[in-house]
């Protein structure tokens, strides 16, 4: 059995369900179990606390149906020992940097995964996978070793439903152009609490890496420019042309992530949502414009990749 730690909205939910599909495809476990307690329990569906994974043609899972944490619940006494040794390595290290935390992460992770406990940290850029009778997923499981797996995934994070009849011809103005998905996220990015983490991206950097493709003058490109707030990409990012399309996420998650991943190009902004939507695309020579940065608190994000063209936020 493995169990998994959800946390999240849509974007940090597919990366649990990657990285338990990763372990679950090298250890050939065939039950998966998933905590979605820390999502229900908020009971604000309303604002994006729910299990996303249910409108994707994902593998079977079952939900966890106790109280509590599967690290606590569902650890032996061996896992629980590795587990501790690890808590009082993070505790010793809680007033360092956060680059400086991310870069001890790796440490002791061949230990903890030998057991069946995958904490997948900020900073694990490698997993061990090894069969075991409980192994249980927890962190963040934001890393890019899920592109070994990125075929198989592209196959399974699909929609179980139709397209829309509304997005019908918007897909197919998607599939038929040189198409460049630009992801805005503002949101909760910058409200007062978080903008001084994770406000990166301003109009400027937008404005900028739409250059960069306008520069390179290739035959039918259309933009699409997706965004939690779409007045203020009119208001402040002054796109103008027949080949600017704003589409409004005012449409179930699944439907806004099938759309951005059939595009051949993307800008993104500092979010896994948006990060899964250049992972889905299938065009094996798209090109990848990111922030260069992914937080204001000086982290190297795994989620950046060499091949992609970077602009500063």
């Amino acid at each position: 059995m493995i169990y998994v730690e959800m946390d999240g909205r849509c974007g940090n939910q597919l990366f649990h369900y990657a990285v338990a599909r990763y372990v679950q495809l090298a250890t050939g476990d065939k039950q998966l179990c998933i905590n979605f307690n820390k999502i229900f329990d908020k009971k604000l569906p309303e604002e994006g606390w729910v299990d996303y994974l249910k409108d994707f043609n994902t593998v079977q899972y079952n939900y966890y149906t106790k109280s509590g944490t599967v690290l606590k619940n569902e650890s032996n006494f061996i896992q629980k020992l590795v587990i501790g040794l690890k808590a009082v390595q993070i505790k010793f290290t809680s007033r360092r940097s956060r680059q400086e935390r991310a870069m001890l992460a790796q440490s002791g992770q061949k230990l903890l995964n030998s057991v069946g406990v995958y904490w997948v940290r900020e900073g694990v850029e490698k997993i061990w996978p090894s069969k075991r009778k409980k192994s249980i997923i927890s962190g963040v499981c934001e890393s890019n070793f899920i592109y070994e797996i990125q075929k198989i995934l592209q196959d399974e994070i699909v929609p179980k439903y139709p397209v829309n009849d509304k997005n019908k011809d918007l897909i197919n103005l998607i599939d038929n152009s040189n198409s460049v998905c630009i992801s805005v996220r503002r949101g909760d990015f910058f409200t007062d609490t978080n903008q001084k983490k994770y406000g990166v991206c301003s109009p400027e950097y937008y404005i900028r890496a739409k250059k960069f493709f306008d520069d390179k003058q290739i035959d039918n490109t259309m933009f699409f420019c997706f965004s939690d707030d779409i007045e203020w990409c009119k208001e402040k990012l002054n796109f103008k042309g027949a080949n600017i399309v704003f589409v409004s996420q005012d449409m179930p998650v699944y439907e806004t992530l099938r759309l951005m991943a059939h595009c051949k190009n993307f800008v993104l902004s500092n979010s896994t949502f948006s990060w899964w939507g250049q992972f889905l695309s299938k065009n094996n020579d798209k090109v990848v414009v990111s922030p260069s940065r992914w937080n204001n608190e000086g982290y190297d994000s795994d989620l950046i990749s060499d091949d992609w063209v970077l602009i500063d936020a």
